[in-house]
């Protein structure tokens, strides 16, 4: 294949353009988001020494940057999408293939690498970055270099395994249950052998060339990464199965019933659901609910150990209840809108008697029905964990109002752009003025039992507020036209 760098060049400029288009000037602060998140991150690292060795932390790291490599790296699996519905209506350099002389494959060979080169540049540097900055306040040691070798290393290896893993279920299912029955044989297998830490240390090559400064970890990370993308963009489609035709049965009155309690939004609701599980979002949409809860584990989890390491190794009883958990889930449980704005584009409605207003309450109607399932499951789950039964009909009252106020905070200020306007540093301000008190204050009563009904009548008055923000929407929405 003749090298074209002039067409490497040409997707660059096509990326910036799309999102400075998308976002303005905002989308630049995205990686400083993401440096002063790692900042926080470096900062824990001092207490979390109580509880883990060096070791394990760079471990731990390097594996959290391969699984975020592993999070981008499904490009075969949404090489159709990407082109559909990126940009909507635009029409993409990686789709003149259809009227110029050049390959598919060639094509989607430069994107790979742009979008490598975006993803890096706006995820795993800042990362390095902040962390780094953290030690100029720990004091601890961060070889600067030689981390920004090993955890890039690490992100390509995660990105090339899940392209190679999204290539080989396009192509065919039964290979690719054989290759994760494999993968999960040999991870179980080395985790009873050495341990499960030990385990992802040597599944995870590049972590142990930060520790022993050697390069042999580095190197066979770049040949798998090498060798797994080689062998996925040789075997991607060379067309894109955008002319396939899928047959549905029609299920549209069927999927109608559970939502006819909601009047003249239920033929909405239903067009949203059928359109969430026939794009096979609906595992995405619910991952994205569940990462931040185990994060939520993960985080308190580590607070003790960081509370002992702050106070000289002083034991300390940090009595906050369930209520607590019902907070914080309420305001994860927004990432469900931001989903639901992810999946088609919106201008097949402006031929159709139907206000932006309307879908965007359709959209809230699956976010509340998605959130009831979810958040109920877990909440009970984590009442049952602490013996607190007694509180789960407040906490799951308290999670509710929240999560409504929280999605109709986000609804009334972004309508059905919630994943762009979020992006504006002016409107992201607002959001959180918005939702940091009301979640400061609802925090404050799960750490006294006594605040339980003055939680349970603020988290009330938060209620309030988010009815009186849906009976808005028409107001701020109604009017508005549909777009791209």
């Amino acid at each position: 294949m003749e090298l074209r760098p002039g067409l490497f060049w040409l997707l660059i400029k096509e990326e910036y353009r799309a999102q400075s288009s998308m976002f303005h000037s905002s989308f630049l602060v995205y990686p400083l988001f993401m440096l002063a998140i790692s900042l926080l991150m470096g900062l824990m690292l001092l207490p979390l020494r109580a509880a883990l060795t060096t070791a394990e932390i760079i471990i731990i790291g390097h594996v959290g940057v391969m699984v975020a490599g592993m999070l981008v790296g499904g490009f075969a699996m949404f090489q159709d999408p990407i082109l559909e519905r990126r940009m909507g209506g635009v029409r993409m350099l990686l789709g003149t293939p259809g009227t110029l002389p050049i390959t598919y494959k060639e094509m989607f060979t430069y994107f790979y690498f742009k979008d490598l080169a975006y993803y890096l540049a706006i995820n795993v540097l800042p990362v390095l970055l902040g962390v780094y900055i953290s030690t100029f306040f720990t004091g601890l040691h961060v070889n600067l270099l030689m981390a920004a070798i090993t955890f890039m290393a690490a992100f390509l290896m995660g990105v090339s395994l899940t392209f190679a893993l999204s290539t080989i279920l396009v192509r065919s299912k039964a290979v690719l249950a054989i290759a994760m029955i494999s993968i999960i044989a040999i991870v179980a297998w080395l985790a009873l052998k050495v341990g499960t830490l030990q385990a992802l240390g040597i599944l995870v090559p590049p972590s142990g060339s930060y520790m022993d400064g050697s390069w042999d970890g580095v190197l066979i990370a770049i040949a798998l990464f090498i060798a797994l993308s080689a062998f996925s963009l040789l075997c991607i489609r060379e067309k894109p199965a955008l002319t396939t035709e899928k047959h549905y049965v029609s299920h549209f009155s069927e999927a109608q019933k559970p939502f006819k309690i909601f009047g003249k939004y239920a033929p909405l609701a239903a067009k949203e659901w059928i359109d969430l599980v026939r794009s096979g979002s609906l595992w995405y949409v619910v991952l994205s609910f569940l990462i931040p809860l185990l994060f939520l584990w993960g985080f308190l989890w580590i607070f003790p150990f960081a509370l002992k390491f702050i106070l000289g190794g002083a034991q300390v009883s940090f009595g906050f209840n369930t209520i607590f958990y019902s907070v914080i889930i309420g305001f994860f449980a927004s990432e469900l809108y931001g989903w639901l704005n992810r999946l088609d584009s919106i201008e097949c409605y402006k031929t159709l008697p139907i206000k932006m207003s309307d879908v965007i309450k359709a959209k809230l109607i699956l976010f509340m029905a998605l959130n009831t399932v979810i958040s109920t499951v877990y909440l009970a789950l984590i009442c049952i964990s602490r013996g607190e039964y007694g509180l789960f009909p407040a906490a799951l009252y308290t999670m509710f109002m929240v999560s409504g106020y929280v999605a109709a905070v986000i609804a009334y200020m972004t309508g059905v752009y919630t994943n762009s306007l979020l992006f504006d540093y002016k409107v992201l301000l607002k959001y959180w003025l918005a939702v940091a008190p009301v979640l400061i204050v609802l925090i404050m009563t799960a750490f006294a039992s006594w605040l339980l009904w003055p939680g349970i009548i603020f988290a009330t008055l938060a209620g309030i507020v988010a009815y009186v923000l849906l009976r808005r929407l028409d107001v701020k929405w109604g009017r508005e036209e549909f777009k791209a």
